[in-house]
C-alpha cells in the first residue's frame, strides 16, 4: 500500500474516500468541514506516526497564519465523529503533535492478483468487503433472509414481538449505549416499517452537569407523516451532548416520495450541532438546520436550504432520557 497515493483508505471502522473528499463511518458518510477533512487526511497518510502541528498546519493552512485553536477545533469535531471519546483513534502527543493510531489498507488490495494463497485467503476477504457495508445494509439483508427462515417456523414467531428487529440483532449485536434493548427492538422495527436506514448509533449518558434545556435533545425523534409536502419520513437521533451546548448524532431520511426535493434512497449522515436558546442548530452541507422541542414535547425541524426555501418536519420521541417515548403513528 502507497498512503500518498491510494485515493481510498481504510483504518478502524472507519473509511477516508479522497477522491470523493468524504469520510465514513460504518459506511455511513460523516458531515465534516473541510479542514477536518484535510487534518484527518493528513494523520491517515502518516497512521502510527507522529505528525507535527506545524506539519499540520502546512499541509492543512498553507502560508495562512491561523491559532493553535483552529487545529484543536478540527481535532475536537474528528473525535467527536469517530466516537474517540477515549482518544484510542487519535492520539494527543502533549506539545509536539498527534498520531492515528490505527493501520490503514488500501481498498486496492482487495483487487490484487491471486497467488497460490489467495484460495485460503478467500473467506477473510469476503470479511472484509462486509466490514466495510453499512451496518444497517448488513441488517437489513441478514433480517430478510431471517423473514424468510420464519414462514417455515410460525411458532418461533409468534413468540417474538418484533421478529425482524430481534434477529436483526441477534446476528448484528451492538451497543446501544444507555437506551434499553426493548426501546432498541421498537426503534429498529420502526425504522424497518418507515424505510428509514439505521445507522450503528450509540447513546453516551450525559453528564450531571448538563443543563436541561441541552439534555433534553439527547434521544430518538422519529417524524409521524414525514416532512411537509412531501412525507419523506425523517429521523434525528441525538447520541451525545455536553455542558457546552455541543450535540452529536444522525440524521435519517426515508426513501424519496413524489414531492421530494432530494431524489434516491434513503440516507443517514452524522452531525455536530450546538444547543443556544432553546434551540439545536447544525450548518451542514444542504443548509441549516433547526430543532426546537414544541410545548407539547415534540421537535420542529427545520432546514433552511442554500439555494433557496424551507423544509419543516414535526418529530415525535421516540426515546430520550426518562421515558420510552410514544410511538409515532405508521404512515398509510
Amino acid at each position: 500500500m502507497n498512503p500518498a497515493t491510494d485515493s481510498v483508505l481504510i483504518f478502524d471502522a472507519f473509511e477516508l474516500d479522497f477522491a470523493r473528499g468524504v469520510a465514513r463511518a460504518d459506511g455511513v458518510e460523516l458531515d465534516l468541514r473541510p479542514k477536518s477533512f484535510a487534518v484527518l487526511g493528513c494523520l491517515a497518510r502518516n497512521a502510527g506516526r507522529l505528525v507535527s502541528k506545524q506539519d499540520l498546519h502546512e499541509a492543512v493552512w498553507g502560508h495562512v497564519a491561523v491559532s493553535d485553536d483552529s487545529l484543536v477545533q478540527c481535532i475536537r469535531e474528528l473525535r467527536l465523529k469517530l466516537r474517540d471519546d477515549d482518544h484510542r483513534i487519535i492520539k494527543t502527543v502533549s506539545r509536539r503533535g498527534y498520531r492515528l493510531d490505527a493501520e490503514p489498507i488500501s481498498r486496492l488490495h482487495e483487487h490484487a492478483p491471486r497467488d497460490a494463497a489467495g484460495a485460503t485467503s478467500a473467506p477473510r476477504a469476503v470479511a472484509g468487503r462486509l466490514a466495510v457495508l453499512p451496518r444497517w445494509l448488513l441488517v437489513a439483508g441478514l433480517s430478510a433472509i431471517a423473514f424468510a427462515a420464519l414462514a417455515f417456523v410460525p411458532l418461533i414467531a409468534n413468540g417474538m414481538r418484533h421478529p425482524l428487529a430481534e434477529l436483526a440483532n441477534w446476528f448484528a449485536p451492538q451497543d446501544h449505549g444507555i437506551v434499553p434493548n426493548p426501546d432498541v427492538e421498537r426503534i429498529t422495527a420502526l425504522a424497518v416499517e418507515k424505510q428509514l436506514p439505521l445507522p450503528a448509533f450509540r447513546v453516551h449518558a450525559p453528564a450531571n452537569d448538563v443543563p436541561d434545556s441541552v439534555r433534553r435533545f439527547l434521544g430518538v425523534w422519529v417524524s409521524d407523516e414525514g416532512w411537509i409536502n412531501s412525507h419523506r419520513q425523517f429521523m434525528m437521533i441525538v447520541t451525545s451532548v455536553d455542558r457546552d451546548g455541543v450535540a452529536t448524532g444522525y440524521l435519517v431520511n426515508g426513501p424519496a416520495m413524489p414531492h421530494s426535493r432530494t431524489p434516491g434512497p434513503g440516507f443517514s449522515g452524522g452531525f455536530t450541532g450546538h444547543v443556544l436558546d432553546d434551540t439545536l442548530r447544525y450548518d451542514g452541507n444542504a443548509g441549516l438546520h433547526s430543532a426546537s422541542i414544541t410545548a407539547d414535547g415534540r421537535i420542529e425541524f427545520k432546514l433552511i436550504f442554500r439555494e433557496g426555501g424551507t423544509g419543516v418536519v414535526f418529530l415525535e420521541p421516540l426515546w430520550t432520557l426518562g421515558r420510552s417515548g410514544r410511538v409515532a403513528r405508521n404512515q398509510t
